[in-house]
C-alpha cells in the first residue's frame, strides 16, 4: 500500500502551462565558497589541485536530479544501487560511500550507523556545484576519506534580488502520467548581509519496467511493483558581510522522503523477494560557517548539528498488510551528531601558507524494533589535520599534508534475550599522510604527481550489528588504509578541446570483509562476521574530453578500473564495471533552439561476492530537445533510456524503461 499524497496534477500541468511569464535573463547560480575545501598550490587562492568539480550548468544540460546521477558523470565514478534496499549509491574507483565520505559546505552528512547515505534523497536543484576528490583529497576534510571525499556545495547570491523556478512532469511509454517536481531558489545580496532560500519536491507514483522484461516470482511486468518514492527539501541562509573578507552565515537544511523497496525480480535460485517500505527518511542539519580575517591570516569556524531519522517497516508478502512472519518488524532510527571544526590560514610567505584544522565529531545511533528497548551507540571523533601549500617557482608547486585522527567508542549497548548489556568497547586511531607535486608545463597544460595514505574507521554497524540475525559482532574491528598513487596530465588541444588523463593505483589493507563462521554460530544462516581479512588493489586509467566545433559542443570519458582481492580472490570485488563510457553532444541552432543527446555503457559487474549474482553489461541513451526565449525561460522535452533497453545496476533489481519528461526553468 502506497501513502497518498497531496501532489496536484492538475496544478502542476496548469503551472507548466503558464511557465513563459515576464522572467528576466538568465542568472548563474553563483558558489557559496565559504563551503569550498580545497588545495591550492599558493596562497593567492588560485586553481585548485587534485579534485574535480561539476557546475550547475552541466547537471541541468544532463538532466541529473540526484546527487549520485551527477557525480556519474565523472571518470572514475560508477553509480550503483544496494538494490534490497532502493539506495542509490557511488563507488569513486572502486571505493564505496563509506569510504568516500559526503559533506555539504565542508559539513559532514553521512549517516552516523552505517557511515552510507541515499544519494537518490539528495537533490540538486539548490546547489552550485560538487566537489569530488578522489584518493588525493584535504587533509581538511578530518577523518574517514580512505578513497576521496564528496563535498555539495550550496548557493550564494550576487545581485539584490535573483532566483529562478522550475519544475517538470514524466510519463510513462504508455502515456502515464508517472511523476513530476518543482523547484524555487531565491537570495538577495544587500552588500553588507545576504539570504539564500531553496524549496523543491519530488514524486514518483512507479515506473514502468522495459517491454522485454520476463515476469520473475517478485515482480509480473508493467508497472513495478512498491516503486513510489516522494521527497521535499527546504534550504536556508543568511550571511553577514561586514568587510571585503570577513563573512559569517547560518545555514538550515531540512528534507522529507517517503519510498518503496521494488522486489527482487531476477531469476537467481535461492534469491528471495523482500517486501519493504520506509514511510520516513528525514535528514535536517543547521551549521555555521565563518571566515576572520587577522592580518594576513585567516581564522575559520564550522558549528553543526545533523539528525538522520527513519522507519522501516518489512511485510509477509506484496500485499504490504501483514507482519506475522519471523522476517517482518517495524524499526526505528532516531540518530544525530554534533560537530566544531576550528580552521586556520596562516600566510608564511607569499610562496607558502599552511592551513592547520582541528575536528570533534560526536555520532549517536539510536535504534529499536517495535515492542523493544531503544538501544544507544555513541562514537567520538577526533582529527588534526595540517597542509601545507608551496609555490616552488612559477611552474613547480608542492602540496603536503598530515592528520592525526582518533575514534573513541563511548557507548554501545546490545540487547538479548530481553536484557540490554553493554558491548565491549574498542577505540582506533591512524596517521594519514599526502604529498602532491604539480607543474605547469605550459599555458594550459597541467601535469600533477600525487601519493596519499588514507584511512577508515569502521562504523557502528561494521563493529555491532547482528545483521537480522545472520552474523556476529566484531566490536574491536582496526582501521582500513589504503594508499593512493597517481599522475595525470591536462591540456587543451587547439584551440576548444581540453582533455585530460590520469592513472591511479590504491593498495589496500586491513579491508573489512564478511569472513564466513560456522551456521550454528548464529541464529539465521548462513553465518558470517566483519574481519580486517581483506587485502586489495584498484588500479586503471581516465581519460576525457570536452570542446566545441561551431555550433555543436561535445563531451566524453572514459574509465578502466582493475579491482582485485588479494587476500582471497575466490571472494569478488562487488558493484564495480570495469569499463565505463559516457559520451554527450549538444547541437544549437536557429534562435535558441538546441538539442542534446547522451550514451553511457557499462560492462558487467557482480552483485555478490561469490559471483551467483551478475548485474549485465548496458549501454542506455537519452535525448532531448529545447527552445529558450528572450527572456531566459527554458522549455524542453525528451525521453530517457530512449531505446527501452532492460538494465539493473545491482541484478535483478531493474531500472525505469523509456520515459518521456517535458520541463521548464524560468530565472529572474
Amino acid at each position: 500500500m502506497e501513502p497518498t499524497t497531496k501532489w496536484s496534477w492538475a496544478g502542476a500541468c496548469a503551472w507548466l502551462a503558464c511557465a513563459g511569464g515576464a522572467w528576466a535573463q538568465q542568472a548563474q547560480a553563483p558558489v557559496f565558497t565559504l563551503g569550498e575545501i580545497k588545495v591550492t598550490a599558493s596562497p593567492d587562492g588560485g586553481t585548485k589541485l587534485g579534485s574535480e568539480s561539476i557546475d550547475l550548468d552541466e547537471i541541468r544540460a544532463q538532466d541529473r536530479t540526484t546527487v549520485g546521477e551527477a557525480v556519474d558523470l565523472l571518470p572514475g565514478v560508477n553509480l550503483g544501487r544496494f538494490g534490497a534496499r532502493n539506495e542509490q549509491i557511488l563507488y569513486v574507483r572502486g571505493f564505496d560511500l563509506r569510504q568516500v565520505p559526503v559533506f555539504i559546505d565542508g559539513i559532514p552528512i553521512y549517516v552516523p550507523y552505517d557511515g552510507y547515505v541515499d544519494l537518490a534523497r539528495f537533490s540538486t536543484f539548490d546547489l552550485s556545484r560538487i566537489e569530488v576528490s578522489k584518493g588525493f583529497s584535504s587533509t581538511l576534510y578530518g577523518a574517514n576519506s580512505l578513497g576521496g571525499a564528496i563535498n555539495l556545495v550550496s548557493r550564494r547570491p550576487k545581485a539584490a534580488l535573483e532566483g529562478e523556478a522550475g519544475g517538470g512532469l514524466t510519463l510513462t511509454d504508455n502515456g502515464e502520467l508517472n511523476g513530476g517536481r518543482l523547484y524555487a531558489n531565491v537570495g538577495g545580496n544587500q552588500g553588507g548581509w545576504y539570504w539564500q532560500a531553496g524549496v523543491s519536491g519530488s514524486k514518483e507514483d512507479y515506473f514502468r519496467l522495459p517491454g522485454d522484461f520476463t515476469p520473475a516470482r517478485g515482480e509480473d511486468g508493467g508497472r513495478r511493483d512498491n516503486s513510489y518514492q516522494r521527497d521535499r527539501k527546504l534550504n536556508l541562509k543568511l550571511g553577514l558581510t561586514p568587510n571585503a573578507t570577513d563573512e559569517y552565515a547560518l545555514n538550515v537544511v531540512t528534507q522529507h522522503g517517503v519510498k518503496g523497496v521494488p522486489p527482487y525480480a531476477g531469476s537467481v535460485a535461492g534469491v528471495t523477494p523482500r517486501y519493504w517500505q520506509w514511510p520516513y527518511w528525514d535528514k535536517d542539519s543547521i551549521y555555521f560557517l565563518s571566515n576572520t580575517r587577522v592580518g594576513d591570516h585567516n581564522f575559520k569556524v564550522r558549528l553543526y548539528h545533523d539528525t538522520f531519522k527513519n522507519s522501516l517497516f518489512t511485510f509477509d508478502d506484496a500485499t504490504y498488510s501483514t507482519q506475522r512472519l519471523r522476517s517482518s518488524f517495524q524499526s526505528w532510527y532516531n540518530d544525530y551528531t554534533n560537530g566544531l571544526s576550528l580552521e586556520g590560514e596562516f600566510r608564511i610567505s607569499n610562496a607558502n601558507q599552511l592551513r592547520v584544522a582541528l575536528h570533534h565529531k560526536v555520532d549517536v545511533h539510536r535504534e529499536n524494533n517495535l515492542g523493544e528497548p531503544v538501544r544507544r551507540f555513541e562514537d567520538r571523533t577526533q582529527s588534526l589535520a595540517l597542509e601545507d601549500s608551496h609555490a616552488i617557482d612559477e611552474r613547480w608547486s608542492v602540496v603536503a599534508g598530515v592528520a592525526f585522527n582518533r575514534r573513541k567508542a563511548a557507548q554501545a549497548q546490545d540487547f538479548q534475550n530481553g536484557v540490554i548489556r553493554p558491548f565491549q568497547l574498542g577505540d582506533n586511531d591512524a596517521v594519514d599522510g599526502q604529498v602532491g607535486l604539480f607543474y605547469k608545463a605550459s599555458q594550459n597544460g597541467r601535469l600533477h604527481l600525487t601519493v596519499a595514505n588514507k584511512s577508515r574507521f569502521p562504523t557502528i554497524k561494521d563493529r555491532y550489528s547482528y545483521r537480522m540475525g545472520t552474523a556476529i559482532p566484531n566490536e574491536f574491528l582496526q582501521t582500513e588504509e589504503a594508499t593512493h598513487y597517481e599522475v595525470g596530465y591536462a591540456d587543451v588541444l587547439g584551440k576548444s578541446l581540453a582533455w585530460q588523463a590520469n592513472l591511479f593505483y590504491s593498495d589496500i589493507k586491513n579491508l573489512i570483509q564478511a569472513n564466513a563462521l560456522p551456521a550454528t554460530a548464529c541464529t539465521a544462516p548462513p553465518c558470517s562476521q566483519q574481519q580486517n581479512v581483506g587485502k586489495a588493489t584498484s588500479s586503471g586509467f581516465e581519460l576525457g574530453g570536452r570542446g566545441a566545433v561551431g555550433a555543436l559542443e561535445y563531451g566524453a570519458n572514459y574509465t578502466y578500473l582493475e579491482r582485485k582481492n588479494k587476500a582471497n580472490p575466490a571472494v569478488l570485488l562487488i558493484d564495480t564495471p570495469r569499463h565505463k563510457l559516457f559520451a554527450t553532444a549538444t547541437w544549437r541552432f536557429g534562435n535558441g533552439f538546441s538539442t542534446t543527446g547522451s550514451v553511457e555503457g557499462l560492462s558487467r559487474r557482480y552483485s555478490t561476492s561469490d559471483g551467483k549474482q551478475v548485474a549485465g553489461g548496458f549501454a542506455v541513451a537519452n535525448l532531448k530537445a529545447g527552445y529558450r526565449l528572450g527572456n531566459g525561460t527554458l522549455f524542453e522535452f525528451g525521453a530517457r533510456n530512449l531505446f527501452d533497453r532492460l538494465y539493473a545496476y545491482t541484478e535483478g533489481f531493474y531500472e525505469p524503461g523509456r520515459t518521456w519528461f517535458v520541463q521548464a526553468n524560468m530565472p529572474f
